[in-house]
């Protein structure tokens, strides 16, 4: 990804999130937390976790990229 579509990208972002009206400490709270909840079912990369919303007038868009090593097998009842 070229610098300018990153910094696109993160200028999307930011203006999103204002628009939102979501704090940086809440998408570090939902990062955490979705996390945890894959972690339970996946080995995770370090790399981090990716959260992405888009807003519109019928409701939000949900994207989280993540990157997983190996599915953890669980036992079923």
């Amino acid at each position: 990804m070229t610098e300018g579509k990153i910094a696109v990208n993160r200028l999307r972002s930011v203006l999103l999130k204002d628009k939102l009206n979501m704090s940086e400490g809440f998408m570090r709270a939902l990062r955490n937390d979705v996390g945890r909840v894959l972690s339970y079912y996946m080995s995770l990369r370090g790399d981090g976790i990716e959260v992405f919303i888009d807003g519109t007038s019928d409701g939000y868009t949900v994207r989280i990229k993540a990157t997983a090593e190996d599915i953890k097998q669980i036992r079923a009842i």
